[in-house]
């Protein structure tokens, strides 16, 4: 079976679905239709989707796909039309159970429960084209805490899904301060964009023994 891929992709808001802003042969649609391209090409099993808008315990975990929900729309004050969108897909009870056995080997509590996918998962899944995907999707909550240790050690526990068949995809953004970004008339970036940025591609892109440095 083939090794299956990580994705990593920033969702935005829900007018990412919007033509106009976003048009689709702009850079962030047409990179994202690429990548679901390369998905379907791949022909997985499943997808396990963790979104930043997903947090369970502080010591727990939570999964989805026991059985079909609608869709959350937790986002405010956008137009109607954003809050009628649709992202057809199907979901997995057994896949679900798997991730559950994964953490559960850990000492992980994790509960699966009955739960849609929320904007950070479904949108920009929509952009990418995999609406209607020929394989369920489901999703993984975070911790509610910030510890960059369990989230590394959740990453690691996701990768065994990688030789079964299954993509993970990581939806956010690696710089999310909303109130700089609406509470600015400049148009130049922060000082700190750049800097952490760099930090960000070293730590994912360096050697795996510095990662958690």
């Amino acid at each position: 079976m083939t090794t299956m891929p990580v994705y990593f992709v920033s969702h935005g808001g829900p007018n990412l679905l919007d033509d106009t802003e976003y048009p689709p042969n702009g850079a962030i649609a047409s990179g994202l239709r690429a990548i679901g391209d390369e998905i379907k090409a791949l022909s997985p099993r499943g997808m396990v989707v963790v979104s930043g808008h997903w947090e369970a315990g502080a010591s727990s975990l939570q999964v989805s796909g026991i059985r079909a929900e609608p869709l959350i729309y937790d986002f405010y004050g956008f137009p109607a039309l954003y809050y009628k969108q649709q992202f057809p897909h199907t979901v997995d009870p057994q896949l679900s159970q798997r991730v559950a056995e994964l953490f559960k080997a850990q000492n992980v509590p994790i509960d699966t429960v009955a739960r849609g996918l929320d904007h950070g998962a479904w949108v920009v899944l929509k952009k990418a084209g995999l609406a209607n995907a020929p394989f369920p999707i489901i999703q993984l909550s975070l911790y509610k805490n910030e510890s960059m240790d369990m989230h590394v050690q959740l990453g690691e526990t996701l990768a065994e899904l990688k030789k079964e068949g299954i993509v993970v995809v990581g939806s956010g953004m690696a710089v999310h301060n909303l109130r700089d970004l609406f509470g600015s008339r400049s148009t130049s970036l922060r000082s700190y964009v750049e800097p952490f940025d760099k930090q960000i591609e070293q730590a994912v892109l360096g050697p795996s023994s510095e990662r958690k440095n």
